[in-house]
């Protein structure tokens, strides 16, 4: 295994709070992978940050009458929160407004551009720019809506959340102004797109990657039918400000690109090289949402591709399809889904007890839906089990050896199977957690002590309580779970309510028919 990850879950706009959709997909993924790959003796490292530079940030601003920068501040810190609340953990969380990054995030993207312009990996392309004849505003992303031109659903900007293609704002059906009723007005303006030197080669790469049909479809589609492009520059005020693009312009803020910035803090924090740089031998693993498959999987490639070797693109991808909340997509928009942090705050469930549940959903093989009845259920589960069997296997093998044995090292190899970043599945690693929990032996030790390994990436409170148990040090590792350990007194808790429907209730929000 390589001794040093970098993981980059796609950042979040900060145009509201984190919802069950974003903790149960993209960013428990992240700590999944991190807490699994920690077990088994990796060195991780996760930075991400908010995507400040969405006009989705200016459309929540003119909402609340907050200014832009005054929004991404406030839901910056949200954000922040909600996902610790939720036992996400990041070594950065970065903001590109703040002083410390403005200027070096900004010099990531006029690099890439000036790089790509001197290669011949970009060209300037005429597009035909929707705006408002009423208020004159351009009318692009978060501005403007209609029907995905692929499927035919509810669709937005550039990309449809439903089938997952990515298209051009001038091949939406019936579009609209999200802002009023006005007529709209196509104007010709000319924007930075790269283009890939080779599309076979990057085809053959998709092909080749191992990504589940879901995923790899869409970002094929997109290479064959628009050549692969990626937009370099667009329409609009707000956004990464360059001398390299008109006053009405503004460099494009993709994905990659933050990641590659990421990169550079990576850098500046260890010393070594930015992993997304050619020399770095560092691995790095992008984790988004099956409705970017070409933010996360065609412009990484294109823009390594048009580097001439100066960039590579992510070694490994972890996509998900979207969570649902009884029958609908969650939806910060919307104001669809249950809140991460006003749930966790209220303590009707832990952390562990929602990480329970959105583990089990089957995410990584497309769309999933969560009720509120699902998520009664799996809280009491747990519940039941840590008080009828755990609590008391603790406090029955006080004094007893936990030694390391072949069973751990198989249900350890059967989770790490299901967690290898080519094929993640979190829903079989729960199920491997699961078969341990309830197929205790006559070793009660050794039962333990697999029990704090495998719980670990999906449970870590309670991991890091049966480590305590155990009296071991920091945090559950093989190597150190090989040394054994004597089971100590117990320092799990055992909740001793119950949790009902019309108690989660009062978290929900349902978006209007």
């Amino acid at each position: 295994m390589p001794d040093t990850y970098l993981l980059v879950p796609m950042p979040p706009t900060p145009n509201g709070r984190m919802h069950i959709g974003h903790g149960g997909g993209t960013y428990l993924r992240s700590d999944v992978a991190a807490r699994a790959l920690r077990v088994r003796g990796a060195d991780v490292h996760i930075v991400s940050g908010t995507d400040v530079y969405e006009n989705w940030v200016v459309a929540e601003a003119e909402r609340i009458g907050l200014s832009a920068d005054e929004t991404c501040a406030l839901y910056h810190r949200g954000i922040d929160s909600d996902l610790r609340a939720l036992g996400v953990e990041m070594d950065v969380w970065l903001d590109p407004r703040d002083p410390e990054h403005l200027d070096a995030y900004r010099e990531v993207h006029e690099q890439a551009l000036d790089a790509l312009r001197a290669g011949g990996g970009a060209r300037l392309v005429p597009e035909r720019v929707p705006f408002s004849l009423t208020t004159g505003r351009e009318l692009v992303g978060t501005w403007i809506a209609g029907r995905c031109p692929y499927c035919g659903a509810s669709a937005g900007g550039s990309s449809c959340t439903a089938c997952s293609e990515h298209f051009q704002p001038e091949e939406l059906v019936d579009p609209r102004s999200r802002l009023d009723d006005s007529p709209l007005v196509w104007e010709e303006r000319q924007h930075w797109f790269a283009y890939p030197t080779d599309v076979g080669l990057l085809l053959t790469d998709v092909a080749g990657a191992g990504l589940r049909p879901h995923v790899a479809e869409p970002a094929g589609r997109y290479l064959r039918s628009r050549e692969g492009r990626i937009r370099l520059s667009g329409q609009g005020t707000w956004g990464v400000r360059s001398a390299s693009v008109p006053d009405d312009a503004v460099l494009a803020n993709g994905y990659y690109l933050y990641a590659v910035y990421c990169g550079e803090v990576f850098s500046r924090r260890t010393g070594q090289a930015n992993p997304f740089r050619a020399a770095s031998d560092v691995v790095t693993v992008g984790f988004f949402g099956s409705d970017n498959s070409t933010p996360g999987l065609v412009a990484p490639r294109v823009l390594a591709q048009g580097s001439a070797g100066a960039l590579r693109a992510f070694d490994w991808t972890v996509v998900n399809g979207m969570l649902h909340f009884e029958g609908q997509k969650c939806s910060t928009s919307k104001r669809h889904g249950i809140w991460l942090g006003e749930l966790l705050d209220s303590g009707a469930v832990s952390a562990d007890e929602l990480r329970f549940t959105l583990a089990a959903a089957g995410l990584d093989h497309g769309t999933d839906d969560l009720s509120l009845r699902g998520l009664v259920d799996r809280t009491r589960t747990l519940r039941r089990w840590t008080a009828d069997v755990l609590v008391p296997a603790l406090d029955g093998a006080a004094g007893s050896p936990a030694a390391w044995s072949g069973d751990i090292e198989k249900a350890l190899d059967a989770q790490n199977e299901a967690l290898d970043l080519h094929t993640m599945d979190v829903p079989a690693a729960t199920a491997v957690l699961e078969g341990w929990m309830t197929a205790r032996g006559t070793d009660t030790g050794a039962w333990l002590l697999g029990l704090a390994l495998l719980a670990e990436p999906i449970l870590p409170v309670l991991a890091r309580q049966v480590w305590d148990s155990l009296g071991l040090p920091a945090g559950p590792t093989v190597a150190t779970a090989r040394q054994g350990a004597t089971v100590g007194g117990s320092r799990v808790v055992a909740p001793c309510s119950d949790v009902t429907e019309d108690e989660l209730a009062r978290y929900v929000h349902r978006a209007a028919a």
